[in-house]
C-alpha cells in the first residue's frame, strides 16, 4: 500500500511518526513522509522518502519570544496567528507529495492540511495520535483539561474531553478552511471517518477507555530503533562515570524569553539538590558550560542517555515523556503548554515522578526538591523501573503496522 505520513510538529512529535514509517516500510508498504524541512537530516538518515514542506518549525518557535512559557492560551493565540501564513503553501506542497497514495495518516499537525488534501484526492485519512484526542470518556480527563475537580466526577471528566477537542482545533480552524479553499473545496472541514483511530502511547500510561472498544486502539509507543553508529561526544561518558547521581535536564523545543536566567535557575537547583546534571540546551539555548557539575550538550538520543541517568527533568511533551517512562527512570515534568500538563498529571498519578511543576511556578527550590525526591525515593524508583519494563515489552510500532496493514485488505 502507498502511504503518506504527514507531521507538522517539533522533533519530539516527529520522531514517533518516523518510527511508524520505518515499521510500515519494513512491512512492505511504500511510505513517504511529508514534514517540515527542519527534519531533512533525520529523515535522510532513516532511509524514508521525505517530501519537505517550506519553512522551519524551529525558526517559528525561536521567534516567538518564549511564548510557551506564558502557557496554553498564549501558545494557542500564537499558533492561530502564525499558521495562516504558511498553511496554503503547505496544502499545495502536500497535495503534490501525496499524488498516487492510497492512504494518508497523521495526528493533529498532519491533519491541519492533510484532511483537505485527502478529500481533494479522494483518499482515506487515518488518524494516528500521540495523545488521547477525539473521544469522550469518563475514565480520565481530557488532554487539554487534566485538572478536572474530583467532585465533578464522571460527568466532568467526559465534558473535559469535549472541551479539549474544541481547544485542540480552535487555533487551526481558520487555517484549515484556508487550505480547503486553496484546493478548491467548499464547506466546513469534516472529520467523520469509518476508519479506526490509533494512539501511539502505552496502555500502562493511559489505558484504552471502555467506550473506545473496537474503534480506537492504544498500540504502545512508536519508538525509533537504537542507532548503533551513534557515539557520545568526548567527555560525556567520563562525566557519567564519576561518583554521584546524574539527572538529565532539558526542555526540548520550549524556547525561553531569558535563556540565561533559566540556565542559572537550573544550575542553582542542581547545586541545592547535590546532584550532577546533563543539560540539554534545546531550542531554548540553555547553557551552563562553566559548571563542573553540569555537562551541556545540544542534542543526544534520549534512548542512549536516559538509560544512563538516575532521573529526567523535561517539559512533558508526549514523545519525551514516553522516552523517559520507557527508560524506567523517575520523571520530573515541568509543563509549559498544551498537552504537557496532561502528561505531567499522568506521571504523578502513576507515582513514577513528583507532582509536576508548572513552568510559571518553577524555582530553584522546588526544582531541587523534585530532583531530590526523584533520585532518593526508592519506592518511586522501583515503580518507575517496573513501568519501564512493561512499556519495553510492548511493540507499539508492530501493533500499529498490523492494524494499518489490515486496511489494505478491506479498502
Amino acid at each position: 500500500m502507498r502511504i503518506a505520513l504527514l507531521s507538522l510538529d517539533t522533533r519530539g512529535g516527529i520522531q514517533p511518526y518516523v518510527a511508524l514509517g520505518l515499521g510500515l516500510q519494513r512491512a512492505g508498504h511504500e511510505v513517504r513522509v511529508i514534514a517540515p524541512s527542519d527534519y531533512a537530516s533525520l529523515l535522510g538518515a532513516s532511509g524514508l522518502r521525505h517530501h519537505p514542506l517550506t519553512g522551519s518549525v524551529e525558526e517559528v518557535l525561536r521567534g516567538s519570544g518564549g511564548v510557551a512559557e506564558k502557557g496554553t492560551l498564549a501558545s494557542m493565540r500564537y499558533a492561530r496567528a502564525e499558521t495562516p501564513k504558511r498553511v496554503v503553501q503547505w496544502a499545495r506542497e502536500a497535495l503534490d507529495a501525496c499524488e498516487g497514495v492510497e492512504l494518508m495518516t497523521g495526528g493533529v499537525g498532519g491533519m491541519m492540511a492533510g484532511l483537505a488534501v485527502a478529500e481533494r484526492l479522494g483518499v482515506r485519512f487515518l488518524e494516528t495520535h500521540l495523545q488521547p484526542i477525539g473521544a469522550p470518556t469518563s475514565a480520565f480527563p481530557g488532554v487539554m483539561f487534566p485538572a478536572v475537580p474530583r467532585w465533578l466526577g464522571p460527568v466532568g471528566r467526559r465534558a473535559s474531553h469535549s472541551l479539549s477537542d474544541l481547544a485542540t482545533w480552535l487555533p487551526f480552524r481558520g487555517s484549515m478552511q484556508q487550505a480547503r479553499a486553496a484546493l478548491g473545496l467548499r464547506g466546513p472541514q469534516r472529520r467523520v471517518s469509518d476508519l479506526p483511530v490509533l494512539y501511539g502511547f502505552s496502555r500502562h500510561v493511559v489505558p484504552a477507555a471502555p467506550e473506545w472498544r473496537g474503534r480506537r486502539f492504544v498500540t504502545g509507543y512508536w519508538t525509533l530503533p537504537g542507532n548503533d553508529r551513534w557515539s557520545p561526544p568526548p567527555g560525556l561518558e567520563t562525566f557519567l562515570g564519576e561518583p554521584g547521581p546524574v539527572v538529565c535536564i532539558g526542555f526540548g523545543s520550549m524556547t525561553a524569553a531569558d535563556p540565561r536566567a533559566t540556565a542559572e535557575l537550573v544550575q542553582e537547583a542542581v547545586r541545592m539538590a547535590g546532584v550532577r546534571a546533563i543539560l540539554l540546551s534545546g531550542w531554548g539555548g540553555l547553557d551552563a558550560s562553566a559548571r563542573a557539575d553540569v555537562f551541556t550538550i545540544g542534542s543526544i538520543p534520549h534512548d542512549w542517555l536516559y538509560a544512563r541517568v538516575a532521573a529526567a527533568v523535561h517539559h512533558g511533551g508526549a514523545g519525551t515523556t514516553g522516552a523517559s517512562l520507557r527508560a524506567g527512570i523517575p520523571t520530573v515534568v515541568v509543563p509549559f503548554t498544551m498537552d504537557q500538563p496532561f502528561w505531567g498529571a499522568r506521571v504523578a498519578a502513576l507515582r513514577v515522578g513528583p507532582t509536576p511543576i508548572a513552568r510559571k511556578h518553577l524555582t530553584a527550590i522546588n526544582l531541587a526538591a523534585a530532583m531530590t525526591q526523584a533520585v532518593c525515593d526508592d519506592a518511586m524508583r522501583s515503580r518507575a523501573a517496573a513501568l519501564g519494563s512493561r512499556i519495553r515489552d510492548e511493540d507499539g510500532v508492530g501493533e500499529a503496522v498490523t492494524r494499518i496493514s489490515r486496511l489494505a485488505v478491506v479498502r
